[in-house]
C-alpha cells in the first residue's frame, strides 16, 4: 500500500494537468481513477440522518445538490468481480447510448458468481457529455465517475482496466477497512465518499438488521451508486438487475442484444427517472 501510495503522489502533478486539459476539451479522463480539480460544495454531510435502505432501487437521500453549478453527476463505487456491477452495467450501457458513443469507455468483463457460474458485465471509463435541457434552463454537463476498489477475486485492490487481476493483495477480514481506504484517496468528492460509507457500512438495508457491507461474507464494500444534481442527491444500493438472470449469456452477446432484454429496458427506465429526478429543481404545484 505504501508503495502505491508513492506512486500516486508521483504521478498527481501530472494526472491533475491531464484533467485540467481534458475538461477544457471536454475530453473524459481517467480508467476507474479519477481526479477532481472542481471545487466541492461545502454543505456538511452530516445533515445526511441514518435512515434504512431500500434494497435494489434509487432513492432520493437528501436534497442536496453536491455536484457544481449546471452539472449532474452520477458516481459508481464498485470492484471489478461483483456480479451486481456487472448486470446494472447493461442498464447504464443503455441510457448512456442514448446521449453518447459509449464504445471508447466500456470494456467487456466477466465476473464470478455462484456454482461456476459468472455474470456478463462492463467496465467503464470516466466520461461525460452535454445533455440538452427539456426546460428554460438550458442545457447542462453529465460527469460519469466510476471506481473500482477491489480486484477480480475479491483478494486485492484494483489495478487498472488492463489489469483486473492484479493489485495490493487484501486479507479477507481487512476488505472493509481497505474499500474505505481506497475510497478516501480515490479523488472522489469529499461528500460523495461520506455519503457511500454511510450507506454501506452504517445505515441498515430494508428488511435487514445490517448495513449492506455486512450482510455477506467476505464483509466488503459493496457495489452503490450516487446521483447527485439540482434536485437533489439519489442512491441506488444493491442490483435492479439479478445477477442470476444474465449468467447463461456471453459478455458479447450482452453487448450485441442488451437493448432487447425486457429486464434491462425496465430497469433503464427507473435509472432514466432517477436521472431526470436528479436533473431539475422539484417544482411548486
Amino acid at each position: 500500500m505504501a508503495e502505491r501510495l508513492d506512486r500516486i503522489r508521483t504521478w498527481l502533478p501530472v494526472i491533475i494537468a491531464v484533467v485540467i486539459v481534458g475538461a477544457g476539451l471536454g475530453v473524459p479522463y481517467g480508467l476507474g481513477i479519477v481526479t477532481f480539480t472542481h471545487t466541492q460544495n461545502t454543505q456538511n454531510t452530516a445533515n445526511i440522518k441514518p435512515v434504512t435502505i431500500p434494497f435494489g432501487k434509487f432513492y432520493q437521500i437528501s436534497n442536496v445538490d453536491y455536484a457544481p453549478n449546471s452539472q449532474v453527476n452520477v458516481y459508481l463505487s464498485s470492484w471489478y468481480g461483483c456480479p451486481i456491477g456487472a448486470a446494472d452495467s447493461w442498464m447504464l450501457l443503455d441510457y448512456f447510448s442514448q446521449y453518447l458513443n459509449m464504445t471508447p469507455y466500456i470494456q467487456l468483463n466477466h465476473a464470478p458468481f455462484a456454482n461456476n457460474t459468472a455474470v456478463p458485465g462492463l467496465l467503464f471509463r470516466t466520461f461525460s457529455y452535454v445533455h440538452a435541457a427539456t426546460n428554460v434552463s438550458g442545457s447542462f454537463t453529465v460527469n460519469f465517475y466510476p471506481y473500482y476498489l477491489y480486484n477480480l477475486y475479491l483478494n486485492a485492490t484494483a489495478d487498472g482496466l488492463n489489469n483486473v487481476v492484479g493489485g495490493t493483495p487484501i486479507q479477507a477480514s481487512q476488505l472493509v477497512s481497505t474499500g474505505l481506504s481506497e475510497l478516501n484517496f480515490s479523488g472522489l468528492p469529499g461528500s460523495i465518499v461520506r455519503i457511500i460509507e454511510n450507506i454501506t457500512t452504517v445505515d441498515h438495508l430494508n428488511g435487514t438488521s445490517s448495513a449492506s457491507a455486512f450482510l455477506y461474507t467476505p464483509h466488503k464494500i459493496n457495489t452503490v451508486m450516487v446521483i447527485t444534481g439540482p434536485g437533489g442527491t439519489w442512491i441506488l444500493n444493491m442490483y435492479v438487475i439479478s445477477p442470476m438472470s444474465l449468467t447463461d449469456y456471453s459478455p458479447q452477446y450482452m453487448l450485441d442484444n442488451y437493448s432487447s432484454i425486457l429486464t434491462i429496458k425496465n430497469a433503464e427506465t427507473s435509472f432514466a427517472s432517477a436521472m431526470s429526478d436528479a436533473s431539475y429543481p422539484a417544482t411548486c404545484p
